[in-house]
């Protein structure tokens, strides 16, 4: 058995580093691409898990507690770290297009209008929507990234 403390999950430790550094959910949000009641949902789960409270929420956006200002810059540190890391070695896609599949409904009621904040942050990048119902099988297929929901057999 190891001795390692089982932890948290990723996106937990994610929406707490984003919001942060931006002390404010909707700007977290808007840089993770999800919904502000998302992100308060992972943030409170972490503080439930680590039976810690990390923020102070007031009207004006939020404050760090004790807690939440010891684990905010170490965190930061090790998802520069983690993205180095990644970063070293993935291959180099020069291509500038990312194809993301996707239900045709998803893209027109959630992508589609906040596809414009990922293109202002990543200019360089051509982002190219295939709709289908389908799974997507990418051996097959030229599709970077598939979005679906629901229960697949």
């Amino acid at each position: 058995m190891s001795d390692r403390i089982r932890l948290p999950s990723l996106n937990a430790l994610r929406a707490f580093e984003t919001a942060g550094r931006h002390l404010n959910l909707r700007a977290a949000a808007d840089e993770l691409f999800v919904t502000p009641y998302a992100l308060s949902h992972q943030i409170r789960g972490l503080e439930e898990q680590l039976s810690v409270k990390l923020f102070v929420r007031q009207r004006q956006g939020l404050s760090l507690t004790p807690a939440g200002r010891t684990l905010l810059p170490q965190l930061s540190v090790a998802f520069v770290q983690l993205s180095e890391a990644v970063a070293a070695v993935r291959p180099v896609r020069h291509s500038g297009i990312l194809t993301v599949s996707m239900l045709s409904t998803f893209a027109m009621r959630w992508f589609i209008p906040r596809l414009h904040r990922f293109q202002r942050q990543h200019p360089q990048i051509e982002v190219r929507i295939s709709t289908s119902i389908d799974l997507v099988d990418f051996e097959q297929e030229d599709v970077d990234c598939a979005i679906r929901s629901g229960g697949w057999s």
